[in-house]
């Protein structure tokens, strides 16, 4: 299954339909190359309330997918410190999470502990498990690009200032004591409630 959000809307690919409640009000389509970029514009109009894709093969359908798309490949952390709170940032309004594009030789790994030291100022981080990585999508200059997004998890005793990068938008970096039932009043983006959803109690 791929999950992949279009204006805050899921466009999921799947050979199996799903039950869950988030999806109920998708839109059920059958796989047809000729159609995807249909489905495409479809998922990003205002009516829009998702797409489900069903598919025989994922992987192959969501290569044709990738085909429409420019894409960007990012790396980031989900960090908890010693109290097992949550590093989150605010950027350009919303709580994310630190993560940016990927330098030319560095490994997925390297990206992600870079991005979170710079972007909040932070040290002593712990490399943990590998997550499920996250996709979005958005248009600029009228080219669609999909930012594919790899998580770590990450541990630190970090317990100094966090320093924002203001120069990326960064207005606060923050911890907080984040259980899953808390998500639903994080203003955050979908895909990364979504993701935060299987890490948290």
């Amino acid at each position: 299954m791929y999950k992949i959000f279009i204006n805050e809307k899921p466009f999921i690919i799947t050979e199996k339909d799903s039950d869950d409640i988030l999806y109920a009000k998708c839109r059920r389509v059958t796989y047809a190359p000729e159609k995807v970029l249909e489905f495409i514009k479809d998922t990003e109009g205002m009516s829009s309330k998702g797409m489900l894709l069903l598919t025989d093969d994922s992987n192959f359908a969501f290569n044709d997918f990738y085909t429409h798309f420019v894409a960007i490949e990012a790396s980031g952390g989900v960090v908890f410190n010693d109290k097992n709170e949550l590093l989150l940032i605010k950027r350009m309004g919303k709580w994310d999470l630190p993560k940016g594009k990927i330098d030319a030789g560095e490994t997925l790994e390297e990206a992600a502990l870079r991005e979170v030291e710079e972007e909040c100022g932070i040290g002593s981080l712990t490399l943990g498990k590998k997550l499920p990585p996250t996709y979005h999508t958005y248009k600029m200059h009228n080219h669609r690009f999909l930012k594919i997004t790899r998580w770590f998890e990450m541990r630190t005793a970090w317990d100094k200032e966090l320093i924002p990068q203001t120069e990326e938008q960064i207005t606060e970096a923050a911890w907080f004591a984040m259980k899953k039932k808390d998500l639903k009043e994080l203003d955050t983006y979908t895909s990364i409630s979504d993701l935060l959803a299987g890490v948290l109690n």
